[in-house]
């Protein structure tokens, strides 16, 4: 009888190393997927920048004969160009990339409420670029 139980032990002592394998890989799957989604809209960090720089030389110009519906409107860009800035350093100081002292399935949750915050800081990016951009290509010189 206990040489049946050596292979069951040995069975179920696999299957858990094997489950904490995927556990792992899952975690470092979506780790990657988080890192990924930054580092690709990092780079727009100096489109924000040079936007509302663009933006405020066009609203200080005498030239631009802007409707005061237009300062409304860049102001609110403006708005949204430094509120989509502040969204991505509030995350990138706040993200545990370490995650020390978390379970596998810590991880798992934490990562997943990070990855949508990001998909979320890239949604406003985009939003707030592709607004200052159309704005600013319609009052250039």
């Amino acid at each position: 009888m206990t040489s049946y139980i050596k292979p069951i032990v040995l069975i179920l002592i696999l299957t858990f190393l094997a489950s904490c394998d995927n556990k792992t890989q899952q975690v470092d799957d979506l780790q990657a997927t988080v890192i990924a989604v930054h580092d690709e809209i990092m780079p727009k960090m100096d489109d924000l920048m040079k936007l509302t720089s663009k933006l405020k030389v066009i609203m200080q110009d005498s030239t631009q004969l802007l409707t005061s519906e237009n300062i409304v409107t860049a102001n609110n860009l403006i708005g949204n160009l430094n509120t989509a800035d502040e969204g991505m350093m509030h995350w990138m100081r706040n993200y545990d990339s370490m995650m020390q002292g978390m379970s596998d399935d810590e991880k798992l949750v934490y990562l997943l409420k990070e990855e949508g915050a990001i998909k979320k800081v890239k949604q406003d990016m985009l939003s707030a670029i592709s607004g200052a951009s159309n704005f600013v290509a319609d009052h250039k010189k």
